[in-house]
């Protein structure tokens, strides 16, 4: 069983996801190994994939360029990948329209099954197709990733919907409304224009006078340093850049999830939204654009708030609502926790996922 992944890195996706196969994942029926695309983060979480029993390596599975030099470099690489074999399953979390690792695994006969993680944002159609063609199973993440590979002509047989999981704190309680002193709004998301983060600026500069100590706080890689000099700049015009920290990508996000007042998630589209995931489990309010993949997550005004693309004042007077009705945050704190216990546990994800793998060996 090879599972295969961009990165180890643990401040991005799919680490979670890498993970809690990792760990529930029975050894006594898979026996696992993972390749990363890329050496980040091979030196942090190595070690402790080896503690797990988990061997891991780095190679090329697919071309890491454009070039024929790349497209012939993987190739060869496919004889190191060989070497920790044989595999009867490869599964892919790579995010890549790229069919190279499907084709690559069908003519070593491997089985091979790939998450699709977006909508194709980045990608091209053709090659997602291709790609669809090679996979002798998909794991959509939603159903507005399913409904998608559909539209894409993608047979709906092929198709399991399986929700990312999260590893649950079981100690873990809905936290007692925070004082409003000294407190802050959190985003979390790599800094791309689809993420909307000026949406989160403008409603928290809204709120500025009225609540003169609370902070904006804002967590992600940087996908486009263009945009984020115009968030920079965007903040600096509205007189809200000294209470505004752009944090980069963190390793602690829960922790700062678990102090938060609440999380902004203001995308134009999102084919889940784990980040909402990630703060409902730990009982933080959230407040999100009404998209597909975070309309399916959240209830609103029971799980969270769900508000209008763009609709900065609508933004604006939900937080409101979280900051000024402790027992209504309170409120959705909990129902937020109920609801990713029942539908979004590691664990579930993970049996599904044994699903899948026993179906593609049977075939």
């Amino acid at each position: 069983m090879l599972l295969t992944v961009p990165h180890l890195n643990r401040t991005a996706s799919p680490y979670n996801e890498m993970m809690s196969i990792a760990k529930y994942l029975p050894g006594d029926e898979f026996g696992l190994t993972i390749c990363s695309l890329r050496h980040g983060g091979f030196a942090e979480t190595a070690p402790i994939l080896n503690e797990m029993g988990v061997p891991c390596f780095v190679a090329p599975f697919r071309p890491t360029g454009h070039t024929t030099k790349h497209f012939f470099a993987s190739y060869c690489e496919q004889k190191t990948i060989d070497r920790y074999g044989p595999f009867q399953i490869q599964h892919s979390l790579d995010f890549t329209s790229s069919p190279f690792e499907g084709i690559m695994a069908r003519a070593r006969s491997r089985r091979f099954v790939y998450n699709q993680r977006n909508l194709n944002e980045n990608g091209h159609k053709r090659l997602l197709k291709t790609k669809a063609a090679c996979a002798h199973r998909i794991i959509s993440i939603s159903t507005t990733v399913s409904q998608f590979l559909v539209s894409m002509g993608i047979p709906p047989t092929i198709i399991r919907k399986i929700y990312n999981g999260l590893d649950i704190d079981p100690g873990e309680r809905a936290r007692q409304a925070l004082p409003r002193s000294d407190s802050y709004l959190l985003c979390v998301g790599q800094f791309e224009r689809r993420k909307r983060h000026q949406d989160a600026i403008r409603a928290f500069a809204d709120l500025s006078t009225e609540y003169p100590q609370l902070q904006l706080f804002l967590a992600g890689n940087t996908f486009d340093q263009n945009y984020l000099n115009e968030l920079h700049q965007l903040a600096e015009q509205l007189g809200v850049l000294k209470r505004i920290q752009f944090l980069g990508p963190r390793t602690d996000v829960l922790d700062l999830m678990r102090n938060a007042r609440a999380l902004l998630l203001c995308s134009d589209h999102e084919a889940f939204g784990w980040v909402l995931v990630e703060a409902m489990s730990v009982g933080l309010p959230v407040i999100s654009s009404a998209v597909d993949g975070p309309s399916e997550l959240i209830e609103h005004e029971k799980t969270g708030l769900l508000v209008p693309v763009g609709d900065v004042q609508g933004y604006a007077c939900q937080i409101r609502r979280v900051l000024q009705d402790p027992q209504f945050a309170s409120t959705l704190a909990v129902e937020a926790r109920s609801a990713v216990e029942q539908k979004y546990s590691a664990r579930n994800m993970v049996q599904q996922i044994q699903d899948v793998y026993r179906e593609v060996l049977a075939l």
